[in-house]
């Protein structure tokens, strides 16, 4: 920390030189001596969804794409990386039109890699209408690039330095945006170096009075890198061509010490163990779109056409000694996975002068899917390989989707109503086993929007809307798998899984534009949650299945200040009540989430924001988990004439961020812990640089489906 002040000392004198002290202004206009200045609120909202305008807000101050989730009003991001707008169900995060086809881990470590100076806003959207995809149960989020303005070239360079506790962080990007004419070329990279070291435990009690304590030490080692390119070719003021390409690849290097306690009635014993997992996931979307904006009221259509291709190369290697060496051994299982997806699909949309209109879509989807495991075990020196333990496992599934939807205005009433179908094949083969899992199901998924203007000089509103949506199983639970993690822990695939439905209805008022109260209830059957069981041996088996029903009910509250002229506090409230039946049991719980940011602007100094948030104990699935509490304190500064900006930040100041959780099975209890380097100190840099005349904002369309996110 004595490092982190003396680097804070340094840029706030930097921030009150002289030749640094270029105030941040708002845009001014000038007409007939008339001066007109304004903000784009930060928040604005439609019938079906929030808009977070990033670009020029608090939020665009040198912080990574999680962060500025996390930040945003009405998101909530877990330790995990998991992103919520309410409750429990996690949501599907598509960017510029692009779903992002990953696990969640995977999704948090690519979100690192995005920068907040690239982000022109964020689309939340709670319950999304007829024309997204069917498999979001918990929302969507939708993130929006920023796109060129100028003839000539645009573009933004950055950088970052952080200290993790003993280990660094380093990063840097590329954004560049180019347009001649009718012709407009885009580009960006992103690559981040992060080093971190985590420590922690997992204490397990058994019902026979036998117990395990692992003490972890975990040193990571990583490497991202994310990347995108397009051209837009305007082959006329109505028509367009756009073929664009994003992707990312990773190295993730992570090495366990455990020290192992292992208190058994008969024969207690003590060991060691070292775990070296690495994995390299890839990942790639190649999209070719075509648009036609048929006339000035919004009637369009287009076409898409999409391949996806997600690969990952994974190892997993245990070496463990114990005092009693009848316990002692090795385990190593590598699992690489395959997963090409191709799509087509074409949307209409008619908008007549009644201010009415009509969408209409068609989209056909195809998944080919390829998991191979091979687990070896210690045999002396070398490995000798475990036929009963190794898998190779082929899965291919075929969506055919269509939707309608018609919204109209009446008076002071938005009314949009709209059905989608889901038609859903697929077959899984294991080539060891022969065993073959086959589906074919049909879904309909119906929703409805209504707003209300109450005031409309005062920005007053009520609204209702209702949606179903599936959540279909991920690729990997449905491989008849088995995976030994460690000692005493075991992944298992379940062929026999379904997909769950969730019907979801939310009613809220919007007061003065910017102050919201959102009431919503989400049922769900066929609930997908990981479970774990005690096995012989005091192996526990974790698996996901199929229970009876979850149930949230929860009220969110927005509510913005400003405190001065120039210190505004951005507040946000989530209550909710979560039941689910996991096992014939009613796990049960009321949790609450809070979080402010404060941003204070000191005239030809420097801008300051806090952020805190607090999340109380909550329960995931049949674990507890503990509270969580922390603050984010940061200061930043423009230089060059505007052009450029410095930021320094220190997260967590009072190092309280930790995760806990407990989770009770059948007698068997697990008491895990964790602490990241939480608390840290960043230096950024970013230069923004352009030349050219302004031209119109070309929005990229890709395609948007949920099988890409059951990539992993």
């Amino acid at each position: 920390m004595k490092a982190a002040c003396t680097v804070f000392a340094a840029c706030l004198y930097l921030a009150c030189a002289p030749e640094a002290a270029a105030q941040r202004k708002d845009t001014v206009r000038t007409l007939k001596e008339v001066n007109i200045s304004a903000r784009r609120p930060m928040v604005t909202r439609k019938a079906d969804r929030y808009i977070i305008n990033i670009e020029n807000s608090a939020l665009a101050n040198g912080y990574d794409g999680l962060d500025v989730l996390r930040k945003s009003p009405g998101l909530w991001v877990s330790p995990d990386g998991g992103i919520r707008i309410g409750g429990t169900q996690s949501v599907m995060v598509m960017i510029n039109d692009v779903v992002q086809r990953m696990s969640g881990p995977e999704l948090a470590e690519y979100l690192k890699t995005l920068r907040s100076e690239d982000i022109a806003r964020i689309e939340v959207i709670a319950n999304p209408p007829a024309e997204f995809e069917a498999a979001s149960s918990g929302g969507i989020i939708h993130i929006i690039l920023k796109k060129g303005r100028q003839q000539g070239i645009t573009g933004t360079a950055s950088a970052q330095y952080k200290q993790q506790g003993k280990k660094p962080y380093a990063g840097a990007g590329l954004s560049v945006d180019y347009k001649l004419k009718k012709l407009y070329v885009f580009g960006g990279f992103n690559y981040v170096r992060d080093n971190s070291f985590y420590t922690g435990y997992t204490a397990t009690d058994y019902a026979d009075k036998s117990s395990i304590y692992y003490y972890n030490e975990r040193d990571n080692n990583n490497r991202r890198a994310q990347y995108r390119g397009g051209v837009v070719y305007d082959i006329s003021a109505a028509h367009s061509l756009t073929l664009q390409h994003n992707g990312s690849s990773s190295r993730l290097f992570q090495r366990f010490y455990s020290d192992i306690d292992y208190n058994r009635p008969d024969q207690p014993a003590t060991g060691n163990a070292f775990t070296e997992w690495v994995r390299t996931p890839r990942f790639g979307s190649s999209t070719l779109s075509y648009a036609w904006n048929m006339d000035s009221l919004g009637s369009s259509l287009k076409v898409i056409a999409d391949y996806s291709q997600a690969d990952k190369e994974e190892t997993n290697t245990l070496v463990s000694r114990y005092s009693d060496t009848a316990l002692s051994g090795g385990l190593r299982t590598a699992t690489p996975s395959g997963t090409d997806m191709y799509s087509a699909q074409a949307d209409y949309t008619r908008a007549f002068r009644n201010k009415s209109g009509v969408r209409a879509g068609l989209k056909y989807v195809t998944i080919d899917r390829h998991n191979t495991i091979l687990a070896e075990d210690r045999a002396g020196t070398g490995w000798a390989k475990n036929s009963g333990a190794s898998d190779d496992f082929r899965y291919r599934e075929q969506l055919l989707m269509f939707y309608g939807a018609y919204e109209r205005r009446i008076n002071k009433t938005s009314i949009k109503a709209g059905l989608r179908g889901e038609q859903t094949w697929s077959r899984g083969h294991s080539l060891i086993t022969g065993e073959t899992i086959s589906r074919n199901y049909f879904g309909w998924f119906p929703s409805l929007f209504v707003d209300h203007t109450l005031q409309e000089q005062e920005g007053n509103s009520v609204h209702l809307n209702y949606s179903r949506r599936v959540r279909r199983p991920a690729y990997n639970d449905l491989n008849p798998y088995r995976l030994q993690v460690n000692d005493f822990a075991v992944l298992v695939g379940n062929p026999n899984l379904q997909p769950q439905y969730t019907h979801s209805i939310q009613a809220g008022y919007t007061w003065h534009r910017e102050y919201t109260a959102d009431l919503y209830v989400k049922a769900t059957t066929n609930y997908i949650a990981q479970t774990a069981r005690t096995l012989q041996e005091r192996v526990i088996e974790h698996m996901s299945k199929n229970y009876p029903g979850h149930t949230e009910v929860g009220l969110s509250l927005s509510a913005p200040f400003t405190i001065l002229k120039n210190w505004r506090a951005d507040n946000g409230l989530l209550l909710y009540f979560a039941t689910t039946e996991i096992d014939e049991v009613r796990i049960s719980r009321t949790s609450i989430s809070l979080k402010t940011m404060h941003t204070y602007t000191w005239q030809k100094v420097a801008d300051f924001d806090l952020y805190a948030e607090y999340n109380s104990p909550f329960t995931r699935d049949n674990s507890r988990m503990a509270h969580i509490f922390y603050v984010d304190l940061g200061m930043s500064r423009r230089i060059l004439q505007n052009k450029a900006r410095v930021r320094l930040s220190i997260t967590d100041i009072f190092n309280t961020f930790a995760e806990r959780s407990f989770t009770e099975l059948a007698g068997t209890t697990m008491d895990f812990y964790q602490k990241r380097p939480t608390r840290t100190a960043a230096l950024s840099f970013m230069w923004s640089f352009s030349a050219g005349k302004a031209f119109t904002k070309k929005r990229i369309d890709a395609n948007n489906s949920d099988e890409k996110s059951r990539m992993n």
